[in-house]
């Protein structure tokens, strides 16, 4: 039997040996240290292991210094997660980009296209994730005894499924799902839709169950209240209406709407009472340019403000906001005096130099999601308490609804598209809804440039595969219709 030091350095080798390459989906998963002499480790010196499993999972970066994620230089929209989710919103009906500029490539449908440098980016940031959880997975094994160590693969279980649910609703093709490479297996070919979400899903669940009793420092880690709000999100998407329902009610246990005055912070602060999670941006994790407000604070310096590459939203969304409703002032109206065109958004403002924060998940989805659920699983009454919960908070002058069937569930998805603008949800909830892009309508806001329409489940809603994984991947299989 080794000792423990000579474990320890053992591990620290192979740590470094992963945490260098660049083939972030070598499928060699064999290890010079046995799955006993890891369990040793955790369990005689649970600090070196938690020291090494933490290092992975803190690698996980939904910001980065180096925010050109998939080596194409200095590409200022991509800067991690929240540069995909602003991507990713520009798809959609509900946000309108003024300049044909940085990410004019979502708002005109070239990023989907496997030539494209920005599914190339996509792709390879969250195969990245998923490489980097998959690393520290393997160091602690699912009947680890460790208190942290359960914690530590309770999170990193979460962020690997948070990885795949992000690739395959991009990227899935009816059955065809995308390659699946785990802490113990790979397989480059595309892998059935099913088998991807039961993989998703059991993740999920371990994580869930792993992080029962863990209080976190900083809500830029996930606990068990995100791990809800993951499944809440996961059994939305796919039909599952109860267990959304459920988890949505768990995840926001704790977290209250905020108020009126936190409306209007400019959503650049983690420590607002209803954020969740996200990303704590400071000096060193700045991107300053390459950065969310750069590109969506109208206000700030930066793309949009500074060279009017306004976000704005849609012209439909903004009329139907009651005047008491608070988000009203979200968006500029005529003769605002900020001297914007109207419907230009100043629901996101950074009052710091370029250290807004970064909200990755909120109470309010939670209400919105148990809303939803109820009022497709038949519980109008709960649907509509649900969604009066959280609209009251937003308009004093709202009452409990007294729509139904299609109305009431009309009227809740008009409150998610307004609540959850500019938070990267438009996109996946118009492919979800099996609704039309429709940017050419009369009286239309959207830019010449972004305007066109495509119908309901038309491919064009439907990334394909980086030209750069066809060629390096020979299991791949079939590409997604252009």
């Amino acid at each position: 039997m080794k000792t423990k030091s000579n474990l320890i350095i053992l591990v620290f080798a192979i740590f470094a040996i992963t945490s260098c390459s660049d083939d972030f989906l070598d499928k060699d998963f064999r290890s010079n240290i046995s799955g006993d002499q890891l369990q040793e480790l955790a369990e005689s010196n649970p600090e070196a292991l938690l020291t090494i499993a933490s290092g992975i999972e803190a690698g996980n970066q939904f910001f980065l210094n180096d925010f050109s994620t998939a080596g194409h230089g200095n590409f200022h929209d991509e800067f991690g997660h929240m540069g995909y989710n602003l991507g990713f919103d520009l798809m959609s009906n509900d946000m309108v980009q003024t300049l044909s500029h940085w990410f004019v490539h979502y708002y005109n449908y070239t990023a989907r296209i496997e030539t494209s440098n920005r599914t190339d980016a996509v792709w390879q940031y969250y195969y990245k994730i998923i490489y980097n959880m998959n690393s520290g997975i393997r160091l602690v094994p699912s009947d680890v005894t460790a208190e942290d160590l359960r914690f530590i693969r309770g999170r990193m279980l979460g962020m690997r499924a948070f990885a795949y649910f992000q690739l395959v609703r991009v990227y899935s093709y009816n059955d065809l799902g995308i390659p699946l490479y785990t802490d113990e297996f790979a397989n480059g070919a595309r892998q059935p839709v099913e088998d991807i979400k039961a993989f998703i899903l059991a993740d999920w669940e371990e994580a869930y169950t792993l992080l029962a009793g863990y209080t976190r420092d900083t809500k830029t880690t996930v606990d068990q209240s995100v791990i809800a709000g993951f499944l809440a999100r996961y059994h939305l998407e796919y039909g599952n209406y109860s267990q959304a329902a459920s988890y949505a009610a768990l995840a926001r246990s704790g977290y209250q709407p905020m108020s009126t005055s936190g409306l209007s912070d400019g959503f650049n602060k983690i420590s607002n009472s209803e954020w969740m999670w996200g990303a704590d941006i400071n000096t060193a994790t700045s991107t300053y340019y390459a950065s969310f407000f750069s590109h969506m604070g109208n206000l700030n310096p930066g793309y949009a403000g500074l060279l009017q590459s306004y976000k704005s939203v849609d012209k439909r969304i903004f009329d139907a906001i009651a005047p008491s409703d608070a988000r009203k002032a979200w968006f500029a109206d005529a003769g605002n005096p900020f001297g914007l065109p109207k419907y230009a958004n100043v629901k996101f403002i950074d009052d710091t130099d370029f250290e807004g924060d970064y909200v990755f998940m909120r109470a309010a989805e939670m209400y919105l999601i148990e809303a939803e659920a109820k009022a497709l699983s038949g519980d109008e009454t709960g649907a509509k308490q649900a969604l009066y919960n959280l609209v009251v908070t937003r308009n004093p002058s709202y009452t409990l609804s007294s729509n139904s069937g299609t109305a009431l569930l009309e009227e809740i998805r008009f409150h998610r598209k307004l609540e959850l603008w500019g938070e990267g949800f438009a996109f996946f909830d118009m492919k979800r809804w099996n609704a039309a892009l429709n940017r050419t309508y009369s009286g239309s806001n959207h830019a010449t440039f972004g305007f066109f329409d495509y119908p309901s489940g038309s491919p064009k809603f439907i990334f394909q595969i980086p030209l750069s994984e066809i060629n390096a991947n020979s299991e791949l299989g079939i590409q997604n219709p252009f």
